[in-house]
């Protein structure tokens, strides 16, 4: 029975890799993106480009493919599995993001591989890139309970997301107190901030201040995660 809760991150990493052509386009797209943002644009603009896409992939993704399970039947036999609904939700989230990893892992080496005198700005991007992708995947889990259609739930996705860039300073430098203080409330400022520093930019925080911030965000998403997981599991 053991061998039943490994299942699902086997069987996502089994399928990403037998599906070829999406294989392909999965691990192309992001760097065909990149290239031309971190060797020409200059680093507001491609921190911005590169925190929008990062964040997309991750809520954009979940929302479909789950959606999709959702409809299919696939969700329903997950719970089959003997393990509890908030394990299930990390297990599945969990590998949809590790994938996701993978896709942006080769815009993140050519970010080393231009700027490699700010090698003290590379953990930070790392665990901020993680915290987003994993939140990201939330979101777009959420999301799936609202339609059964992916495109409605990609648009529910969009909603809240793009408010959220925004009040993180990703759009437009921040100066208000205030808005300063919700921006360090939200993820993506800590993803954009550590860009910035990765991409010889001027970012407003230190490479270890914005490591904390991208280590305590992915530790509450995992905690924020496993706390849904009945309610995005079991209740449709």
């Amino acid at each position: 029975m053991m061998v039943l809760a490994g299942t699902i991150w086997q069987r996502e990493l089994v399928e990403f890799a037998q599906r070829r052509r999406a294989l392909i386009i999965k691990l192309a797209f992001p760097l065909l993106v990149g290239i031309p943002l971190v060797t020409a644009a200059p680093p507001f603009y491609a921190a911005l480009s590169l925190t929008m896409l990062i964040a997309i992939i991750g809520t954009v993704g979940a929302g479909a493919v789950l959606t999709r399970e959702r409809h299919s039947g696939l969700t329903l036999r997950y719970r089959t599995l003997p393990v509890t609904p908030g394990r299930l939700l990390i297990e599945r989230l969990s590998t949809s993001a590790s994938i996701d990893l993978l896709q942006v892992t080769p815009v993140l080496v050519l970010i080393a591989l231009r700027h490699p005198s700010r090698f003290e700005w590379w953990p930070a991007l790392l665990l901020s890139t993680a915290a987003v992708l994993l939140l990201g995947n939330l979101m777009g889990a959420v999301a799936s309970k609202l339609s059964d259609s992916p495109g409605e739930v990609m648009l529910y996705v969009f909603i809240p997301l793009l408010p959220l860039l925004y009040l993180s300073g990703v759009f437009t430098p921040l100066s208000q107190p205030v808005l300063l203080v919700i921006s360090r409330l939200l993820p993506f400022s800590y993803l954009h901030e550590s860009l910035l520093g990765a991409l010889s930019g001027q970012p407003n925080l230190l490479p270890w201040e914005t490591l904390l911030g991208g280590f305590g965000f992915l530790v509450g998403a995992a905690g924020l995660t496993g706390r849904l997981g009945r309610r995005v599991t079991e209740s449709d």
